[in-house]
């Protein structure tokens, strides 16, 4: 018999683990490209430092919300979470216009760009504050619209470059662009079959409660990512065809393979949780709530790391040498330890063990994971891939940035986290309503 009760524990333990995934990464990955010796290209470099703020602002907001909003200390749960996703919204937005194909081509360019990202960002937080925090402006939806649009168009693009059908380098753009998109709305695609059945699962996913304007924002994000997705999988299956299928399509194959299954069990299943359905819904029933919970919340709190993970080391964002192998290291067994013990407290909450045998199996597994790090890890740092050198002057501006260019912004995003802390901890005090405010 499934114990439904530790069930719903180490479901609920999830996103704490989620969080601790992503802080990790993101610092790690912060002291990593401090000490690495190797000259970056400017993009890459500066992507590595946005890739990583990404995920601690995840990382916040996913360890806030694992706290729970039945607390006397709600609002900062609240208003700490929804800040931090704001940025993170921000963050990804500023990534897709310069990774992995620069749109912002030069550096006056590079810096309105961010000035921009950083005050809507800004912007978005206020409206949180002084209009609501289920406005239009203050919503998030508008993310994966922009993130989606330039990453397919940058994977079509490169895809099916003709003539460098076989090029290694031009294909990798595609892949790093399609993984990124995965990366952010994965989760999302294990519903893709309930946006063109018109299901109330899709439709209902994470809604703002009554309010139109951002219900209807919310939900055209979330169909815009199906449709990205919907997009790239007809493309690999034109590749596939054409006998030039790569380990990227088996990616997206699964993902949305796991949909259609998704659709089969969600019939009739009508709103569902946080973080763009990651959640059941309360009328779901037990088969429901653990197939959410292993698709879509796994996605959303476990894989996004780890592929965040692959990303920085496989297309050579952080270069790993001597001073710094160890460092990373300690980074890949950690994400691997934690997600091995998430992952078997989530099997055994459905196959009842006892405390010896589940001990003894999570060392195995840990084992294991370790094991499997140090035959990959060289693998993976050894040989990143270069992006394309002959077409450097046509889709990779050289630009120059000073070092302090690249510590000036950590230190802005360091100071907006620590301002959106601090406003959360305010509004606690004031015992403001995170709703009552709104004006639409």
């Amino acid at each position: 018999m499934i114990n439904f009760t530790t069930y719903g524990m180490a479901v609920d333990g999830l996103l704490a683990v989620g969080g601790i995934l992503s802080l990790a990464l993101g610092v790690s990955g912060l002291i990593l490209i401090k000490n690495q010796k190797q000259e970056i290209i400017w993009n890459k470099r500066f992507a590595a430092q946005i890739l990583c703020w990404i995920f601690i602002c995840k990382g916040v907001a996913n360890g806030a919300r694992s706290i729970g909003y039945e607390t006397e200390v709600w609002r900062i749960v609240l208003y700490s979470s929804h800040f931090a996703d704001q940025i993170f919204s921000g963050l990804m937005i500023l990534l897709a216009l310069i990774f992995p194909v620069p749109i912002l081509r030069t550096r006056k360019h590079f810096k309105y760009g961010v000035a921009i990202v950083l005050l809507y960002t800004l912007f978005s937080m206020f409206a949180a504050v002084f209009i609501g925090v289920s406005s239009p402006l203050s919503g998030i939806g508008d993310s994966y619209i922009v993130c989606g649009f330039i990453w397919t168009m940058v994977y079509l693009k490169f895809r099916f470059m003709k003539g460098h059908e076989e090029n290694k380098e031009i294909l990798g753009v595609s892949d790093v662009a399609l993984l990124l998109t995965i990366m952010i709305i994965g989760h999302i695609l294990f519903r893709w079959v309930g946006m063109l059945t018109r299901s109330n699962y899709f439709y209902f996913m994470d809604l703002y409660g009554g309010n139109v304007a951002s219900d209807y924002l919310w939900s055209m994000g979330l169909a815009s990512a199906v449709l990205f997705g919907i997009v790239i999988l007809g493309g690999e299956i034109y590749q596939a065809t054409q006998g030039r299928i790569r380990g990227t399509s088996y990616v997206i194959f699964t993902y949305m393979a796991v949909g259609i299954v998704g659709h089969i069990v969600l019939a009739g299943t009508g709103l569902s949780g946080s973080g763009g359905g990651t959640g059941a819904g309360s009328s779901y029933t037990t088969l429901q709530i653990i197939w959410t919970e292993i698709t879509a919340s796994v996605h959303f709190t476990m894989i996004r790391p780890i592929l965040g993970l692959y990303i920085l080391f496989h297309y050579g964002l952080i270069r790993i040498s001597e001073e710094n192998e160890q460092v990373g290291k300690t980074m890949a067994i950690v994400l691997i330890v934690v997600a091995t013990s998430a992952l078997l407290e989530i099997i055994q909450s459905l196959i009842p063990l006892t405390e010896m045998l589940s001990a003894g199996i999570l060392g195995v597994a840990i084992a294991f994971g370790i094991g499997w790090e140090e035959r990959s890890f060289q693998s993976l740092v050894s040989n990143p891939l270069r992006f394309p050198l002959r077409a450097k002057g046509l889709y990779f501006p050289d630009l120059s940035f000073e070092k302090q260019d690249f510590q000036a912004l950590n230190k802005g995003l360091l100071v907006m986290i620590s301002f959106m802390l601090g406003v959360a901890f305010i509004l606690h005090l004031s015992e403001a309503d995170p709703f009552s405010m709104s004006f639409w």
